[in-house]
């Protein structure tokens, strides 16, 4: 029976063991070769005296089964020969970096922006006295865009090769693909990385600012004497890169200073105020403003089942069934607590309607019972009998 007891005791131990392992995958790429994956890179994930190590494959892709967490306790150490080292803190599950070539003069800076967000064009802006670098210019007064890329599988690259005396610089990040929704949580939800080198070694790095509405990610200013000051924040920008970056101008006088110049962003953004913010829209008439907002709500909280009936309402009203009968029985799906029987009753109700508009009487007749199931309704009465009497 001690046997069998020890046999149980170590089997336990070895599931706990390997529930707390975890794959960590990561993709190592070049900084300026268009994007180019690196083989041979070593890689180290560490947290306090736990560390794992690995080298990429040639896609340049590395998996690690570690003891360690993907989170702020973990650090990312990437090294290969003739490349900058790079040390950043995790969460880096599925995450690709580019590893920057040295830089033969002390003095240049490589501001290197890669992210992981899937269908997402963000673009590198770099502003200077009377020039703004980004990929319709190409190049300027010491300075030049070596990478650029319109998806998140390549990095986006600039050089400052030699600083113009007496100019101070600004760094952006521009989301082109929500470049008319200034209101959008896509560049908040990229997982966009920003590094900054001069010379051999990495001096700084930037994550952008998660659940935040913005699309025009401000970075950092270098001052005309050589200084790196953070600003980091999230604002709603234009679509024409002229114009985002414009409004930047003022930081480039080197008396201003970054208050005076760019305001607070908006701070977090949560799936409760989004989705009240959509009722709001809905009420005015704005149903295309509410159906965004709702689609906002449950991208922050894929559980929030109010919303995934709001969203039903909003599509049916932009006259899409499909779309909303899905809405529908994700509410269905996830509604919980005090307030359950009332969205439930609510998605069957529009289901319902969506059926009787369509002449499927039979199909609308069974969901107001549904609805009637769920809550008492005199209106769901109404329709009962109007259907009962056809």
């Amino acid at each position: 029976m001690a046997f069998f007891r020890l046999a149980a005791l170590l089997w336990l131990g070895m599931l706990a063991s390997s529930v707390q392992a975890q794959a960590l995958s990561i993709q190592v790429l070049d900084a300026l070769a268009k994007g180019a994956p690196l083989a041979d890179a070593q890689v180290q994930v560490q947290q306090g005296a736990t560390q794992v190590a690995g080298g990429t494959d040639a896609q340049g892709r590395v998996t690690l089964t570690a003891q360690v967490a993907d989170s702020p306790a973990s650090e990312l150490l990437i090294r290969k020969a003739g490349y900058a080292d790079l040390r950043v803190k995790c969460p880096c599950q599925g995450l690709n970096y580019a590893l920057s070539p040295l830089l033969d003069n002390p003095e240049s800076l490589r501001i290197v922006l890669s992210w992981s967000e899937p269908g997402e064009d963000l673009d590198a802006h770099l502003s200077y006295p009377h020039k703004l670098l980004y990929f319709a210019t190409g190049k300027g007064p010491g300075a030049r865009l070596e990478s650029d890329s319109s998806d998140s599988s390549r990095p986006e690259t600039i050089t400052i090769d030699e600083r113009v005396p007496g100019d101070a610089y600004v760094f952006a990040v521009h989301d082109f693909t929500n470049s008319t929704s200034y209101e959008a949580l896509r560049l908040g939800r990229s997982q966009a990385r920003v590094f900054v080198y001069k010379g051999a070694a990495l001096i700084r790095s930037y994550r952008v600012p998660q659940n935040r509405k913005g699309n025009l990610w401000v970075v950092f200013r270098l001052t005309a004497d050589g200084r790196l000051q953070d600003i980091d924040r999230l604002l709603l920008g234009s679509e024409e890169p002229e114009s985002v970056m414009s409004v930047l101008d003022p930081l480039l006088e080197n008396a201003k200073s970054i208050d005076e110049v760019v305001g607070a962003d908006f701070g977090p953004v949560d799936a409760k105020s989004l989705n009240l913010k959509g009722e709001e829209s809905y009420r005015k008439g704005d149903f295309g403003g509410a159906r965004i907002l709702y689609s906002e709500a449950i991208e922050l909280d894929p559980g929030f089942a109010q919303a995934y009936s709001n969203l039903a309402l909003a599509n049916r009203k932009n006259s899409r069934p499909d779309d909303a009968i899905a809405a529908d029985r994700k509410a269905i799906a996830l509604a919980s607590g005090p307030a359950a029987s009332t969205i439930r009753a609510s998605a069957y109700y529009d289901m319902a309607r969506i059926y009787e508009d369509a002449g499927q009487l039979a199909m609308a007749l069974e969901h107001y019972h549904r609805a009637r199931e769920q809550k008492a309704n005199p209106v769901y009465d109404k329709a009962i009998e109007r259907l009962q009497n056809r």
